[in-house]
């Protein structure tokens, strides 16, 4: 099955689109914070709302390696390979920095989601 492009164009998926940093915040009542996420990437577009599913349904708040290598995999697009942690770049990192962090940019749940569907199809 082919499925022409209309929108983008190969290799550029968000150029269309503006982003903007925002904060997604939960708070109780009584005032106190249950839920904060700032400095997110969304489109610029979306409204609160659609910030606040994003963040606290949406992103992966931990476990995403600061470094990935695909996996090659006979008959699938190399823009569909699954991805893991790289070790190896894992392991010249700082001893102090980060090595798996949480997702902070809808581009990165776009295009986990939309790989996902994909590869199921």
């Amino acid at each position: 099955m082919h499925i022409p492009r209309y929108f983008t164009k190969s290799g550029e998926p968000y150029t269309n689109i503006s982003f903007a940093p925002r904060t997604s915040k939960i708070s109780n009542p009584d005032g106190t914070v249950v839920f904060k996420a700032e400095n997110i990437a969304v489109p610029e577009a979306w409204s609160q709302v659609a910030t606040d599913i994003l963040a606290q349904k949406y992103f992966r708040r931990a476990g995403v390696a600061v470094a990935l290598k695909k996996i090659p995999e006979k008959g699938v697009p190399e823009w569909l390979w699954r991805s893991e942690p790289d070790e190896e770049a894992l392991a010249q990192l700082p001893e102090d920095a980060p090595k798996y962090v949480g997702e902070t940019d809808a581009r990165q749940v776009f295009h986990r989601l939309a790989g996902c569907w994909a590869y199921w199809g």
